[in-house]
């Protein structure tokens, strides 16, 4: 009966370990010091209005949801989160079945490039590039800013989950 309860707890542990999941506190080498970190306003090189302000709040609530570092003003953080959206670019993924010429769905890929900058030494920790995809359907009754709008924060918030990856991940 021991080994039976031996073998069975091996095994729990074994499918529990290789589930992928990790608690706040991993960091990757360079974050190794860091406990606080601030997110400047992302810059936005696109010409989508208000891109650059979904961004930089999609990174701070990553980081926040994480756990790993903990928000702090500008004065007291170890590091800054500084980025630009780049990029913005649409691309028909299926096309309307009555006209070929019409896009049903719409993807909108988001290009981020950001950098991780120690605030004691202004030195540059990581820096490095992500883009992420949302997408949406346009259709005959519905509204498409809204849909495209929603299509967007859905792609930054993906960016932003690709950044605080990069960060906490060793």
């Amino acid at each position: 009966m021991n080994k039976i309860s031996l073998l069975v707890g091996f095994f729990v542990a074994l499918c529990l370990g290789s589930c992928g999941y990790h608690l706040g506190g991993l960091r990757n080498g360079a974050m190794k010091n860091v406990d606080t970190f601030c997110v400047e306003m992302f810059e936005n090189r696109t010409t989508h209005a208000m891109v650059s302000m979904q961004m930089t709040t999609a990174v701070a609530d990553a980081l926040q949801r994480d756990g790993t570092f903990r928000l702090a003003s500008p004065s007291t953080s170890d590091v800054r989160i500084e980025g630009v959206v780049t990029n913005v670019a649409s691309t028909s993924l299926i096309t309307d079945y009555r006209d070929s010429y019409i896009s049903a769905e719409i993807g909108l890929r988001v290009f981020v490039s950001y950098k991780v900058i120690d605030c004691r030494t202004n030195k540059v920790l990581i820096s490095g590039t992500t883009e992420a995809e949302g997408s949406f359907f346009n259709s005959d009754s519905g509204n498409v800013q809204t849909a495209r709008d929603a299509a967007l924060s859905y792609a930054t918030r993906k960016a932003a989950t690709n950044i605080v990856n990069r960060l906490t991940i060793p």
